[in-house]
């Protein structure tokens, strides 16, 4: 499904690499954790995969293949057309990301938009049926106010909601849950769950926090400083860790939160 060979990323501005030629794979239907402290190339590394590295600021080499499709040798424009279609995003600041002077329903269903000959009704229709799958309760009311009327939480679910709606084959997930408090971060974790397990729809999910990852992914890759040091079965990582890095991460776990599974 996705496939990443030997990708490097180097910013121009820099003398070491961002991202210095990682390997990993996530297959349909399957949810991959990346799990790093901040600099480690685990958000360059999904900035790369969406099409969002500034090509003027960093080069990147090597192959990422969606499906057999190297994105690395499309354009700006071909991966405009996969981006929001076959590959959808959601970031860690939701309240960044949506514009506050448009009601929420209206970004959500921009995607339908851009990429589909749905009509204006078509599209408040399948607008509201994405509010309803990521559980926003009145999808009415929630369509219609604007993005500082809704919790941090809401928010991220309407972001959820809109990078789903064209079904996209692979979902980044860039910290969608670091902002948000513990109550409201375990209900987007079960959220996703069952987005996963109803859609199909395969996922990156990057982080900081092993312990959210063990909660969600089936498989994890563990970077530093750019490289790869670890990976493998989440819970195998996690009772087992090899590497003194992965070992640094788990240690820095509350033991509250290890006693929570």
């Amino acid at each position: 499904m996705l496939k990443i060979e030997d990708l490097h990323v180097k910013f121009h501005a820099r003398d070491r690499e961002a991202v210095g030629g990682i390997s990993f794979s996530i297959s349909d239907g399957e949810i991959l954790g990346l799990v790093g402290e901040s600099g480690s190339g685990k958000s360059v590394t999904a900035m790369t995969v969406a099409g969002l590295l500034n090509r003027e600021k960093a080069d990147a080499r090597g192959r990422v293949l969606l499906d057999g499709t190297d994105l690395l040798t499309l354009n700006e424009q071909e991966m405009r057309r996969l981006r929001g279609k076959e590959i959808g995003v959601v970031f860690q600041e939701p309240q960044s990301c949506m514009d506050p002077l448009m009601k929420v329903g209206t970004q959500v269903e921009e995607a339908l938009r851009i990429h589909t000959h749905a009509s204006p009704a078509e599209r408040r229709r399948a607008a509201l049926r994405g509010l309803e799958q990521v559980e926003l309760g009145d999808v009415e009311t929630v369509y219609g106010k604007y993005p500082h009327e809704l919790s941090g939480g809401q928010l991220q679910r309407a972001m959820i909601a809109a990078a789903i709606l064209t079904r996209p084959k692979l979902l980044l997930l860039d910290e969608p849950t670091t902002a948000l408090d513990v109550t409201i971060q375990a209900q987007i974790l079960e959220l996703l769950k069952k987005l996963n397990r109803e859609q199909g729809i395969s996922m990156l999910f990057i982080s900081h926090n092993l312990q959210v990852v063990r909660r969600l992914c089936s498989r994890v890759v563990v970077m530093q400083r750019g490289h790869i040091v670890e990976a493998g079965e989440t819970e195998q990582v996690y009772a087992s860790p090899r590497d003194a890095y992965t070992q640094k991460l788990i240690a820095a776990i509350p033991r509250r939160e290890r006693r929570e599974l």
